[in-house]
């Protein structure tokens, strides 16, 4: 499984690369909202998927939910870099806080449904055991 999330996470960063590779005369005229909304589920999703790939049974899921944290929002910063790049484009600053706010709920809900899952599993052996 964290292989496969790692591999998607790779290929999700990809695809965010290729739309910001995309020039700005490109893309068709939208509201703002809509950007917002799709920088802030682009980043969710690679936070999410890098939970998943990082996590690891030695380590908290806190400290994983930081790490996704900490690269996912490097990557905005980075994608916001290679905007600068690309004709019609620019860095905005805003985009990399919604990215790394995206990334903090993606994490954040991704520890959440991994504890719940574990608690749901200890819940069954729990009951298993007792003989319910």
């Amino acid at each position: 499984m964290r292989i496969v999330a790692l591999i998607a996470a790779i290929v999700w960063a990809g695809i965010i690369f290729g739309f910001s590779a995309i020039p700005g005369s490109g893309f068709p005229s939208h509201p703002n909202f809509l950007n917002v909304i799709a920088h802030f589920g682009l980043y969710l999703v690679l936070a999410a998927l890098l939970v998943v790939a990082l996590n690891s049974p030695g380590q908290a899921l806190w400290k994983t939910a930081l790490i996704a944290l900490a690269i996912a929002s490097l990557y905005g910063g980075s994608d916001e870099i290679h905007q600068l790049f690309v004709e019609g484009r620019t860095a905005d600053p805003v985009d990399w806080a919604t990215d790394t706010v995206g990334a903090l709920v993606g994490a954040g809900a991704t520890i959440w449904l991994i504890s719940a899952q574990k608690v749901k599993r200890s819940r069954k052996r729990d009951e298993k055991t007792s003989g319910h």
